[in-house]
């Protein structure tokens, strides 16, 4: 019997995902909240199913989306044309979106040939929206879009390209530090074990999952340099040097949570925001708000604690011996 020919699908896969552009892609898929995926014949089934894997795999940190059937793609043809549809489509879900909405989106093409009309017109329409955009493709694009990352498969047949492209899906959430779980691992509670990250340490017996995954980091005098103490009340400096490459660094291999003062309930407003909108804020003009996956008044449960102010424990001699020498520092 003669065997099907997968063209050493293997062998291709470490080799596409060994490149500069997949390292390009990857980055996008990082940093992007919601993740367009789009396709047509047998690749609008590979988008949907990407899509379903990748929100749900993601423990709500991502959502994604695609067209979804043949049936809302024929409707939108019929509404348009076949180039226009996926426009459409797109339209449709990001009409209200904020301009950091579309930046933190990423429009992912799949296409076997490099010639879908579709999709170049999709790509081509999310970056002038200002949207991350992407593609998975067996042949090179003979259309040239500013800012695409074009992953090239090289393969020579649908089946191997399609199979390929969803596995690459499947690449996409391993590499973004969420789990891909095995047959009959894949209940939330399950997803929620094999996502701690490695390295993390050993969950103690009668705790929480979660102590061994976050790390709980202060704002002020940590992140943000905050030399003129409350001053204001605004968030009025700089990050501390250093700050963008230690959180993305930590966010790799834990969930990083800021516990801060600022964001108490009876801290009063500051131009009409809270303490917690001007964090968050803040974060964004930054570009860290990708790192932190929380911000908080509250202790959070955590496997260490990184504060400015702190006096770490390890005897109540050497506390007091600490606290003693406080108004010398001061």
């Amino acid at each position: 019997m003669e065997k099907l020919n997968f063209e050493n699908i293997g062998e291709v896969f470490n080799k596409v995902t060994d490149t500069p552009e997949w390292e390009e892609l990857q980055n996008k898929f990082n940093y992007c909240s919601d993740i367009f995926l789009l396709g047509h014949g047998g690749n609008l089934a590979v988008a949907d199913h990407a899509s379903a894997d990748i929100s749900r795999l993601s423990n709500g940190t991502k959502n994604a989306q695609a067209p979804g059937s043949a049936i809302v793609a024929t409707s939108l043809i019929n509404d348009t044309s076949f180039d226009d549809w996926m426009v459409q489509w797109l339209q449709q879900r990001t009409v209200s979106y904020t301009e950091n909405q579309l930046d933190k989106s990423l429009v992912l093409g799949i296409s076997s040939s490099g010639t879908s009309g579709d999709i170049i017109r999709a790509l081509e329409h999310a970056n002038l929206k200002g949207m991350q955009i992407g593609v998975i493709t067996s042949y090179p694009f003979k259309v040239k879009i500013p800012n695409l990352t074009e992953v090239i498969q090289g393969v020579e047949f649908y089946h191997t390209a399609e199979v390929l492209s969803l596995l690459l899906t499947y690449q996409l959430t391993a590499g973004s530090g969420k789990a891909t779980p095995p047959i009959f691992q894949n209940k939330p509670k399950d997803l929620e074990q094999l996502n701690r990250q490695s390295g993390a340490s050993k969950e103690r017996k009668y705790s929480y999952p979660d102590e061994q995954v976050n790390i709980a980091i202060d704002f002020d005098g940590v992140i943000h340099k905050n030399t003129k103490g409350y001053f204001d009340g605004t968030i009025y400096d700089e990050p501390i040097e250093g700050t963008r490459e230690a959180l993305e660094k930590i966010s790799n291999k834990y969930t990083i949570i800021i516990h801060t003062a600022k964001a108490r309930h009876d801290r009063g407003f500051v131009d009409g925001k809270s303490g917690k909108q001007l964090i968050w804020e803040w974060l964004e003009n930054h570009n860290l708000d990708q790192f932190i996956s929380k911000v908080t008044s509250e202790k959070p449960r955590a496997v260490a604690y990184i504060d400015d102010k702190s006096i770490q424990f390890s005897s109540w001699s050497d506390v007091l011996d600490q606290v003693e020498n406080l108004d010398k520092s001061l």
